[in-house]
């Protein structure tokens, strides 16, 4: 099942001898064939007066991008900001991208800008699409943004699919490549496997991600979660997936060993990782906080736990411990009588939990509030 295992700042000056530093430094001679140095001092006023950028970025863009006059990256800076691009937005865009103060706008960037509104995008959105990744301003519409759509859409179903997909927060690259060759290989593994045409898309929305992979490491990864006994018309396969392509090989070492401290076999683990593929996504100091509880103040068994592995997920400071103490209270006081069950009470939303345990024991037990509030400070010792 594991085969898969085995570079100075100018911010500490004051922005004025800051700026005078740097208009100075592209002053000096640098070499006989060095561009002209009143151009440069130029750009870099241009920079950080007219786009906001700060003196450290527009240092940096003005080794990328030269002009003499204001005329093009004025006409840049206006076409953005009747598109509803905001000068912090401007200013992300030029500090990644400072070759797009030299665009054509009505040529290279508002076909672009129209093509995602035609997609369902509202302006708003796409200021902030583009802000956080301009790349797409940069590839030919339609030799390669369209497409990447066209595929995206095959797999996706509808052009809202489209939109949602792109306006989610890890798929600022999606047209960025040629998606088909991109993710196409591994969609056609997925296939082989039994995952489901929705479960693709879903991860195609969700995880993008996930399908980065080279097409050899991702296949044993599928391979891998399947051998673990994970159902791949399930979503539990997929959530596997996206947990497993984000994490380094080191990483899943670490949290198998913190497992492996407390007495866990393979199986054992794979069972937990297979009934709750989120279990090994928990923090390597969550997870061996949550065990040490569970394990050792609980005395739950790895069989036990490894049923409703996500419980190692939940806050032991603001959940686990304050529920806990207040079902050991109303035993101590004989409000509750038969056994409960402490699994199914941490599972329970707040609004329940207080009904059942808090509001409806209140008058006979005034403290138990106060109890419940104040066990956040609760603090146990590792390993009991």
């Amino acid at each position: 099942m594991f085969s898969l295992l085995r570079r100075g700042s100018f911010s500490e000056i004051h922005p004025t001898l800051n700026l005078l530093l740097l208009q100075t430094q592209f002053l000096r001679p640098i070499s006989s064939s060095s561009t002209n140095p009143s151009n440069q001092s130029f750009t870099l006023s241009y920079l950080l007066n007219s786009c906001g950028l700060s003196p450290e970025s527009a240092l940096s863009a003005s080794k990328k991008v030269r002009f003499k006059s204001p005329s093009k990256p004025d006409s840049v800076l206006h076409f953005l900001r009747n598109h509803g691009f905001s000068d912090t937005q401007i200013a992300n865009l030029i500090t990644k991208r400072p070759l797009l103060l030299l665009a054509k706008p009505q040529h290279t960037l508002l076909p672009k800008l129209k093509f995602l509104n035609e997609l369902g995008l509202s302006e708003p959105e796409v200021a902030h699409y583009l802000s956080t990744d301009p790349t797409i301003l940069f590839r030919g519409l339609e030799s390669k943004i369209k497409p990447s759509y066209e595929y995206l859409k095959s797999l996706l179903g509808t052009d809202e699919n489209v939109a949602a997909t792109i306006k989610s927060s890890c798929s600022s690259w999606i047209f960025n490549f040629d998606l088909r060759r991109v993710i196409g290989q591994k969609v056609e593994i997925l296939r082989k496997y039994g995952v489901p045409e929705k479960n693709i898309a879903k991860l195609v929305m969700v995880r993008p991600q996930s399908l980065s992979k080279n097409g050899d490491r991702f296949e044993e990864l599928v391979e891998n979660i399947s051998e673990m006994g994970l159902n791949p018309s399930s979503m539990q396969f997929v959530n596997a997936l996206y947990i497993f392509a984000g994490m380094s090989v080191s990483t899943l070492e670490s949290k198998l060993r913190v497992f492996e401290s407390y007495g866990w076999s393979e199986d054992e683990i794979v069972s937990a990782i297979r009934n709750q593929p989120v279990c090994i996504s928990i923090s390597k100091e969550k997870l061996n906080e949550g065990l040490n509880f569970f394990m050792n103040k609980l005395k739950w068994e790895p069989s036990k736990l490894a049923k409703d592995a996500n419980l190692l997920g939940l806050s032991l400071e603001k959940r686990v411990i304050p529920r806990w103490m207040v079902i050991q209270y109303l035993h101590s006081k004989c409000l509750i009588k038969d056994a409960v069950s402490i699994r199914c009470v941490l599972k329970l939303t707040e609004a329940k939990f207080l009904d059942k345990f808090l509001d409806k024991y209140k008058c006979k037990a005034p403290k138990i509030m106060k109890l419940y509030r104040g066990t956040s400070r609760l603090t146990f010792n590792q390993k009991g």
